[in-house]
């Protein structure tokens, strides 16, 4: 491809969306940074955010692969010459919960490797095939919080993009760049969907011209965002909308997937098309890698359950339903106990202990729909992946129409002091609880309570079997029973 000299200053014009009336030529496109789309750090979907903070202590870190095809066009209007034909970029980024209202969070771009037409065609000089991309590093403030009843998750971002990019890579601006933002999100059912809005200031392209030399300043963008996710563990998908207002407008849509790896280890992918005629909107772009996530569970909290029906975390006795001993089934944790001396025998003689709390019977104004057990491994309460009991849990509460309570008791298998005991079976309750609100069960509905080692499937056991027996954590559905018919009158 040829182009005659007289059509350079067109050509650098229409990259830099710039109206001059003259320009000279120049051997060197000016350094900035070609990237346009911006990807999500922390929580919520690869392109955008859903408000919400990690955790204080959690740490997500993410890499991934870019490539795109044809992001760097030029045209005199006859013939194009395509200067980043192919590029492949890799990002390395971290995000950490500082406080529970503030996130920090930091990414590294970087080009791994660009070709495409000759530019010394057009008088332009060769581009570097590798270097370094824009550091950024960032502050997420919490602003609302779903957990804290509020109507969705918002939050702000601070960030600034600093000037070690490689220019002559086309992967770095001449000076610092800042973005503030809002992200907002809330859940639906199984749905996840979120919005983003920001401004981003970054340095103004300089372009000498016949007449004088470009006054150095700031551009400003308008960036848009928008993403829909599934919730759950396993497979998930995600569609982003990602939009640049500037002189020019370009677009990004991707739909992909992400599904689990190992614990905390999850893989994506996502690819879609670009729309506009911008520096930086290529034709389709393809993303993929890794995304590992560590948050400790929250802290415990006891909270008196006359204070606060909507208990998270209860070690009350629930009152015992009327009438209901004499006919109230008897588990068989319950048997070992008598072998071991039940406390009820002793409860007439005088100075006899407390009688220990005991697992939840329903009463005859309750409904069981569903009970079973999650075992643990020893000294442990992590879930090992996917669960198909807490799925088939997540399955019956929602088919009740007028909802239903979530019970789990913790156990353990005197695996040390009864305070350890207890503490530990309070975190397998808890890693529980956990699951089924990520699955999208309402906090609310979920009551936890820790039994220590005071109610053994196994009294004694023998092998590794009977041990984690007692390593559970039992799950229990209750709604309330329906009225039952009658067409017989009252008796006076």
């Amino acid at each position: 491809m040829s182009l005659h000299s007289s059509s350079r200053a067109t050509i650098v014009a229409t990259l830099l969306a710039c109206s001059l009336a003259s320009a000279q030529t120049t051997e060197q496109l000016p350094g900035f940074d070609l990237e346009r789309l911006e990807t999500n750090v922390g929580r919520g979907t690869l392109l955008v955010g859903n408000g919400e903070l990690m955790v204080p202590g959690g740490l997500s870190v993410t890499l991934l692969g870019h490539y795109q095809r044809r992001s760097l066009v030029l045209s005199d209007g006859l013939q194009d010459l395509q200067v980043v034909r192919d590029r492949a970029t890799a990002q390395l980024s971290a995000s950490y919960g500082l406080l529970s209202w503030l996130e920090v969070a930091a990414q590294v771009p970087f080009v791994l490797w660009q070709q495409g037409d000759d530019p010394t065609q057009a008088g332009l000089a060769q581009l570097s095939a590798q270097g370094l991309g824009t550091p950024v590093v960032q502050a997420r403030l919490g602003l609302l919080s779903q957990k804290y009843r509020q109507p969705i998750d918002l939050a702000a971002d601070l960030g600034v993009g600093l000037p070690f990019g490689n220019g002559t890579a086309l992967a770095g601006d001449d000076g610092l760049r800042f973005h503030v933002r809002m992200v907002a999100g809330t859940t639906l059912g199984w749905l996840r969907p979120s919005l983003e809005a920001g401004v981003l200031f970054r340095p103004a392209i300089r372009l000498d011209t016949a007449e004088a030399e470009a006054k150095p300043g700031a551009s400003s963008e308008v960036r848009l965002g928008a993403a829909l996710a599934t919730t759950g563990k396993g497979l998930r998908g995600e569609l982003g909308l990602r939009a640049t207002l500037a002189p020019q407008v370009s677009m990004d849509l991707l739909g992909g997937a992400r599904f689990p790896l190992l614990v905390g280890l999850d893989a994506f992918i996502m690819g879609g098309p670009g729309l506009g005629g911008a520096p930086g909107a290529p034709r389709f772009r393809v993303l993929a890698g890794v995304a590992f996530h560590d948050e400790p569970p929250p802290k415990l909290s006891f909270i008196d359950e006359n204070a606060d029906r909507e208990l998270q975390l209860s070690l009350a006795t629930p009152p015992p339903p009327p009438e209901d001993d004499r006919v109230r089934p008897v588990s068989t944790w319950e048997l070992n106990s008598l072998s071991r001396g039940d406390p009820q025998d002793t409860s007439a003689e005088a100075g006899a202990p407390k009688e220990p709390l005991r697992p939840y019977q329903p009463s005859p104004q309750e409904k069981l729909v569903l009970r079973g057990e999650v075992r643990f491994e020893k000294g442990s309460s992590e879930l090992a992946g996917v669960v198909p009991l807490l799925d088939q849990v997540v399955l019956q509460l929602s088919d009740q129409p007028q909802g239903g309570t979530i019970i789990v008791e913790g156990h353990a298998d005197s695996e040390g002091t009864d305070t350890s005991d207890m503490f530990m079976s309070l975190r397998r309750a808890q890693a529980v609880r956990r699951y089924l609100i990520d699955q999208g069960i309402p906090a609310t509905r979920v009551r936890i309570r820790g039994f220590g080692a005071d109610w053994p499937v196994s009294a004694k056991p023998a092998n590794e079997q009977e041990h984690q027996l007692n390593r559970r954590a039992e799950v229990l559905v209750i709604t309330e029973s329906s009225p039952s018919l009658s067409t017989q009158a009252p008796a006076p």
